[in-house]
């Protein structure tokens, strides 16, 4: 990148040259210049003979293939009322079992009492990982939770990320949540 003197050579152009535009009819050269800061009060600011490439009237909303819709139909689920209600029950116990979780993995809580909120193989991991102590960070102070984000990945389950932080750092947590007979309960629970 340093040419032989040790300076530092320009950045290559990655881009295309610009191609000009179609040109209009000539200005009329016997008009004033209206200087180079100013416009001509008839002009828009685009150069002559510039239009859009696309001609919007010939495009309609219903134009592209039939996959493609039914594809975009799926993905963007039509929001109700219902899913509302269910992403927002959601996103409150996914709040609460995570910062249980965090306390029983900060020592501040038995792990007996993540129990009610969790899977049983989610409880054994959180008493292991609290045993061990070999935490991220432990040793910059509690965990406090700071962000959570849910996403429904179903109807009654839903993928959690989440950020704590201990001391001065930040740090990430991912879960799954699934809703059962007895409500939202924590399947799956990661630290990193």
């Amino acid at each position: 990148m340093a040419s032989e003197h040790g300076f530092l050579l320009p950045a290559p152009r990655f881009e295309p040259p610009l191609q000009r535009c179609r040109r209009g009819p000539e200005p009329d050269r016997r008009a004033p210049d209206p200087g180079p800061h100013r416009l001509p009060a008839a002009t828009s600011g685009r150069a002559p003979g510039c239009r859009n490439r696309v001609d919007r009237k010939s495009t309609s909303r219903s134009s592209g293939p039939a996959g493609l819709q039914r594809v975009l139909r799926s993905s963007h689920a039509v929001k109700t009322r219902d899913s509302d209600e269910c992403n927002t029950a959601a996103r409150q116990f996914a709040g609460q079992a995570l910062r249980v979780a965090l306390e029983v993995l900060d020592g501040r809580r038995p792990p007996g009492q993540l129990s009610p909120l969790a899977e049983p193989a989610v409880v054994a991991s959180v008493r292991t990982l609290a045993g061990a102590g070999r935490l991220p960070g432990r040793e910059l102070g509690s965990a406090t939770l700071t962000r959570v984000y849910v996403i429904m990945a179903e109807p009654g389950k839903a993928e959690v990320c989440a950020g704590y932080d201990r001391g001065g750092r930040h740090f990430a947590l991912a879960a799954s949540i699934v809703r059962g007979r007895s409500g939202w309960r924590l399947a799956a629970f990661r630290v990193c």
